[in-house]
């Protein structure tokens, strides 16, 4: 039996990787926009994803960090 998967976002997987290589990176909406050169509303998208996956926090102040670098 075959199944089929919902696609990969490439731009999540990219997003995921940048903070595998720099850990305690913080970054907000309008930089990983800029960073992944996709509208804001995508990059929502993908953060919200990534949040509620519990693989980031957003901090009170809009910033965007791994989980475990709190723990650091």
């Amino acid at each position: 039996m075959i199944t089929m998967a919902s696609p990969v976002d490439a731009d999540l997987l990219r997003l995921r990787h940048e903070y595998i290589s720099a850990p305690m990176l913080s970054l907000t909406v309008a930089q990983v926009a800029r960073l992944l050169s996709v509208r804001i509303d995508k990059a929502i998208v993908i953060l919200t994803t990534l949040e509620e996956e519990s693989w980031l926090t957003r901090t009170p102040t809009g910033l965007y960090r791994r989980r475990d670098s709190l723990l650091r």
